[in-house]
């Protein structure tokens, strides 16, 4: 069974609830936001606190991650285990739940997978005592990537192209290496215009052998002078993304 458009990182649930008043963010933090589980080892931890008040019951599912046409895609999967799927946190307590790999390591490219952490809705006391409406309850969607042996040789190679869709200037990037690359603040830069933002923060997962499309803006206008920047995997300096140009 497959599920679309979970990718996020982050995502926010309203539940319905009888005598329960719109409710601010969750006190549940999760870390890290990504694992990685290297070919010598099994298994990694993933680090639950509760920060309230209040026990904190929360549910932890593991799927295979795919991407197809842009859209992430979501599969169950004995690949990998966590323990324990289902736990409750008093207040101010942690709990960690291991993240279990139960395949040989991949040989020549990450494979990817997600983890789902969801609040139990219903396991904390309702907020207000009066009342019927709607609570936020809080989904984190955590990557989880694991390495082959060679480790080292493992990485994103990046090309990037321009194609017109629907008339439209748009920009493709194709991974076709063997890693995930995460990109993060996409722009487009040039003497004369400055630096243009496509995508602020972090624009998306590319997976080995995918590609993503980004319609740039209406008013952005192009030059051969101009290049396109993003940050790959966290790096604090951006990467220049030159038209059919290769990431090392």
């Amino acid at each position: 069974q497959a599920n679309r458009g979970l990718g996020g990182w982050l995502l926010a649930l309203a539940v319905f609830c009888g005598g329960a008043s719109p409710a601010g963010a969750s006190n549940l933090q999760v870390r890290p936001t990504l694992l990685m589980v290297p070919a010598a080892q099994h298994a990694a931890g993933l680090t639950l606190s509760n920060l309230s008040d209040e026990p904190f019951q929360a549910q932890v599912r593991v799927f295979a991650w795919r991407q197809a046409d842009g859209e992430d895609i979501l599969e169950t999967t004995n690949d990998v285990v966590v323990s324990p799927p289902m736990l409750r946190i008093e207040p101010g307590r942690e709990q960690l739940v291991r993240v279990v790999r139960q395949r040989t390591p991949p040989l020549a490219q990450e494979a990817s997978y997600r983890l789902l952490v969801d609040e139990i809705p219903g396991a904390r006391p309702a907020q207000a005592p009066e009342g019927t409406g709607l609570r936020f309850v809080l989904r984190y969607s955590i990557p989880v990537f694991l390495s082959p042996p060679a480790q080292s040789a493992v990485r994103p190679v990046l090309h990037t192209r321009l194609v017109t869709e629907d008339g439209q200037p748009t920009l493709v990037l194709d991974n076709t290496g063997s890693a995930h690359a995460q990109v993060a603040e996409l722009a487009y830069t040039d003497a004369r215009q400055g630096t243009q933002v496509i995508r602020a923060g972090l624009a998306g997962y590319l997976l080995p052998g995918q590609s993503r499309r980004w319609r740039l803006p209406a008013a952005l206008s192009l030059s051969d002078e101009g290049a396109f920047q993003a940050r790959i995997n966290g790096e604090l300096t951006p990467r220049t993304l030159a038209p059919v140009s290769v990431l090392r």
